[in-house]
């Protein structure tokens, strides 16, 4: 009775596997066109096949269902009429089509209204929208049957007249199908191009390509008609497929780096990855003592305050002229070294975060993006790990669940042995500082090292106040000074403190803001210094007070602190502490010290821009141009030099090649 069952069940379901499989084994050899070397391209292939396969088979399986229910051939033959026409099907295809381009242009203006009158709440906008989608469909069904009639009776007048010449008519049922299918592939290509692209500005779309190519691969398999053929080709592809598979997964067994390598690069292989591997247990096999600086003989070890304050463009701020009320930060400036020209390592928190804490460029940081954030490849060691396995005390007081909490696993949060996540800056300051306080009433058995992120000035134009004045750089000064009293409020903990016994504070900030400048309201869009050059104030015991003109990279944070904090330096790292500078024991010069940045390609920002910073002179290139600048002359960046210093351009772009090079080597 079973077997009776169960064979024309399999039957059934054996073209959809073999469609499946086919499809997967596509996609699989799309996402691995890129791939280093025939292994890795082969590995990558099977990891896609086998998370593609069991989708594109349950997704065969049903759409073969709800094909059969619906008995399409019946329908279109119900509307045939006599001559082979069929403008009814014409007029309810055609309006199916501009019933779901009307809901999504009703669901688009609904979204964006509801996010402005409710001032971008996304819980009021996620009750409110399917509101909106409902009483949208309803208007769209309620208006389909009149649509269709009218279109079915255009197409039917249109049609008799091509037919009074004895032609055969227009509208048979294939042809209908495949210019409606012509017309919406069309429209939607036109739409995404012309309003789509230009509305959501650079945008990484690579990641469908795989599964559009499996889609396209298992719908052809079901198009193909039965017989011998294509049963030898789909016993062949699906035979291939398992193998390749098989292969896959034994390989990335034997080869943990190659798949956290392909886990990193590759979008659809990398969720494979995470399936099969378990990237935690990676990190937690690898002893804290292996990440252990060398302390210098005879070197004190200070608390070290580590603030880095989200979105924040130097100019805006007191200690570079700025008109924004900070005085913590004055006050920090005063008594500290102020670096004149400090770079972030990129426009973009997810990438110039990562960097600053590896002590890596950007181009090196592997991993894989997840929300806003960049989930670091586990074998990267961050600078709260190694000053935890130094000895230290670390705890973490950060700004937002996206980038620091458990439903992410990022890794920055690594070494953190406390860690406190809460997005509003008050509250925020107000659980650091009684946590701090706590500690600073008993005896500390070890220095402490504090990390501490504040978001206000990222969220300025939802929190100060933009709406109410229309004044961009006032509002954005306004959320400044919040992020300000945030961080003064957490240093106040140490005030009472002998100076010999003050922490080393560091304040800076992961990128800036282009408000307006060279056509950009926001950041990650260019790598201009409204976007790259931001503060950086160091003060504490043996800091001296003084300004710095030679040029930094953020990506030397690492190095530098450990340097504080009396521990050599470590060598696998990109740039070159500049502890030397804050201590006085060099004095720097404007023309000195090099700097690099670069935009990573990753879902909305466009990437494989650079740019070098040497002193003063400054080379972009965007690709398709270079741009050079003195940035002592000019410092808003208008004034392209390319042309008029040949010399210096041309040592700058030795510079980006050289770190190109670079960048294209493991980092492990």
């Amino acid at each position: 009775m079973l077997r009776s069952r169960l064979a024309p069940a399999l039957r059934w379901l054996a073209p959809s596997v073999i469609a499946a499989c086919a499809g997967a084994l596509a996609a699989g050899l799309v996402e691995a066109r890129h791939a280093p070397g025939l292994l890795a391209g082969a590995v990558t292939a099977g990891l896609v096949a086998l998370i593609a396969a069991p989708g594109l088979l349950a997704g065969s399986a049903i759409a073969r269902g709800v094909t059969r229910a619906w008995q399409p051939r019946e329908l279109a033959a119900a509307l045939v009429e006599d001559g082979g026409s069929a403008p009814r099907l014409a007029g309810w295809l055609l309006v199916i089509w501009l019933g779901a381009l009307g809901l999504a242009s009703a669901m688009f203006h609904a979204v964006w209204g509801l996010a402005r009158y409710t001032a971008f709440k996304p819980l009021a906008t996620s009750f409110l929208a399917p509101m909106c989608a409902v009483a949208a469909a309803l208007a769209i069904v309620a208006g389909s049957r009149p649509c269709a009639r009218l279109i079915a009776h255009l197409a039917r007048a249109g049609d008799a007249r091509w037919r009074r010449s004895g032609r055969r008519t227009l509208l048979a049922p294939r042809r209908i199908v495949v210019a409606i299918a012509v017309l919406a592939i069309a429209s939607a290509y036109a739409l995404w191009r012309l309003l789509i692209v230009r509305a959501l500005g650079p945008l990484d779309t690579s990641p469908l390509y795989a599964p559009a190519a499996g889609l396209v691969v298992t719908g052809a398999l079901h198009a193909w008609p039965p017989g011998r053929a294509r049963a030898a080709t789909g016993l062949a592809l699906t035979a291939g497929t398992l193998a390749v598979t098989a292969a896959a997964a034994g390989s990335a067994w034997l080869r943990p780096a190659l798949a956290l390598e392909i886990w990193g690069d590759r979008p659809l292989a990398g969720l494979a990855v995470e399936a099969v591997f378990d990237l935690g247990a990676i990190r937690d096999r690898m002893p804290l003592s292996q990440f252990r600086p060398s302390a210098r003989p005879g070197a004190a070890h200070p608390d070290v305050v580590l603030i880095t304050i989200d979105t924040v463009r130097a100019d805006h701020t007191p200690p570079y002229g700025g008109r924004a009320d900070m005085p913590a930060l004055a006050g920090l400036a005063a008594r500290g070294a102020v670096f004149d020209r400090a770079l972030a390592p990129s426009n973009v928190t997810r990438r110039s975060v990562p960097s600053i804490v590896t002590g890596l460029g950007p181009d090196r940081v592997r991993g894989r993006v997840v929300g806003w954030a960049l989930r670091i490849d586990p074998r990267h060691v961050v600078l709260a790990e190694r000053l935890r396995a130094a000895g230290y005390d670390t705890a973490g007081f950060m700004c937002c669940e996206g980038f620091w909490g458990k439903s992410f696993h990022t890794g920055l949060e690594r070494g953190l042995a406390h860690l406190e996540i809460e997005p509003r800056g008050a509250a925020l300051a107000q659980r650091a500082r009684d946590w701090l306080a706590a500690r600073e009433r008993r005896p500390a058995a070890a220095p402490l090292f504090v990390w501490m992120h504040v978001l206000e000035p990222h969220n300025w134009t939802q929190n100060a106040g933009e709406a109410r004045d229309g004044d961009g750089h006032a509002a954005y000064d306004r959320a400044l000074a919040a992020a300000d009293r945030i961080a003064g409020e957490v240093l106040g903990v140490f005030a009472d403190r002998p100076g010999d016994r003050a922490p080393i504070v560091i304040v800076t900030a992961d990128h800036g803001e282009s408000l307006g400048d060279h056509g950009h309201p926001y950041h990650s869009t260019d790598l201009y210094d409204a976007q790259i050059r931001v503060p950086l104030v160091i003060a504490g015991p043996g800091i001296a007070a003084r300004r710095v003109a030679e040029a930094v990279s953020l990506t030397a944070v690492v190095p530098t602190v450990l340097e504080l904090a009396g521990f050599i330096a470590p060598a696998d790292v990109d740039a070159d502490s500049f502890a030397d500078l804050a201590t006085g024991r060099r004095a720097g010069s404007a023309e000195a010290g090099v700097a690099f940045a670069a935009m990573i390609k990753d879902r909305s920002n466009p990437g494989g821009i650079t740019a070098v910073n040497r002193g003063r002179w400054k080379l972009i290139d965007n690709n398709d141009q270079l741009e050079l600048y003195d940035t002592g002359a000019d410092p808003g960046e208008h004034h392209n030099l390319l042309d008029q210093q040949p010399r210096i351009a041309s040592e700058l772009r030795q510079l980006l090649t050289t770190r190109a090079a670079a960048a294209a080597r493991s980092p492990f």
